[in-house]
């Protein structure tokens, strides 16, 4: 855990103007804006908001071994980086893999951080129980539902005895709205037949299959009676009737051993793998 007398950490700022050159122009290439809250200042907002599940909330990233499960554009990376982490971050397209590259790089923290591109994520290049910690932030949803179970298993395979898998802004099919499609009650038509809806594609998953599909894991989410995810919100910035009506969700939900993060239009989730069995084992 981080010394509460500590000097609080800056938040991660470009230090290389050659390198953020080359990533707004890489930006620009792939046909999008650059300075796009969720492009170019993406780091800033992952700073405001994933950090605080990384940053002492159950545990420290400070020294440990750090999968970014999907880095997209290395947002989540370079905050991991800041806050101490060796950082691994993977993703199945190659323009994020150049792209959270470049992103490392313009921030200064591409010595803490390996990148690599990794085609099919259920037979990824690391040996078993390589990570302490692996962070799956808004990625998991876009897995291939027939391929998410062998995807979960190869996880779990290479997440040491104890360590944490950390679930972020994973849109939930248990919401009325799809948050990335924003398509009203098309999480309840049956995947097979979406094609008969016209519109952008959805993209979401059911929580049981995050918390069950990993193997022998504990959702410590539930620590406190669901506080510790009541308490992450509130540090995100949740304030006001909405933390009230999100606080008031959760202890609703406690006589059936739920908790907030379970139902939220995103899922959010911490699972931490026993000693015991996981999906992994033969």
């Amino acid at each position: 855990m981080h010394d509460p007398s500590a000097s609080p950490l800056s938040p991660p700022t470009v230090q290389d103007a050659d390198a953020d050159r080359r990533f707004r122009e890489c930006v620009r290439r792939h046909g999008w804006d650059p300075d796009h809250k969720f492009l170019g200042g993406y780091v800033d907002w992952e700073w405001r908001h994933s950090r605080h599940a990384y940053d002492d909330l159950f545990t420290s990233v400070r020294g440990k071994k750090v999968l970014e499960f999907g880095c997209h554009l290395g947002g989540t990376a370079v905050v991991l980086a800041t806050l101490g982490a060796e950082v691994t971050a993977v993703d199945v397209d190659p323009r994020f893999v150049e792209l959270t590259q470049l992103n490392v790089e313009r921030h200064g923290v591409a010595e803490r951080v390996r990148v690599a591109h990794v085609p099919d994520t259920t037979h990824m290049p690391f040996a078993d129980e390589t990570f302490e910690l692996v962070s799956c932030n808004s990625v998991l949803e876009y897995v291939e539902p027939g391929r998410l179970p062998g995807v979960q298993r190869e996880i779990d395979r290479v997440l040491a005895r104890w360590g944490f898998i950390v679930i972020l802004g994973t849109s939930n099919r248990l919401w009325p709205t799809d948050i990335h499609s924003r398509r009203f009650l098309m999480n309840y038509v049956p995947r097979r037949l979406h094609g008969l809806f016209p519109g952008r594609p959805v993209h979401s998953v059911f929580p049981w299959e995050l918390r069950r599909g990993f193997g022998d894991y504990a959702d410590i989410s539930k620590q406190d009676q669901g506080r510790l995810i009541v308490d992450l919100k509130a540090k995100m910035g949740m304030t006001g009737p909405r933390l009230a009506a999100f606080s008031a969700a959760n202890w609703l939900l406690r006589p059936i051993g739920l908790h907030v993060g379970f139902v939220s239009p995103t899922i959010t989730m911490i699972l931490q793998k026993r000693v015991g069995r996981g999906a992994g084992d033969g």
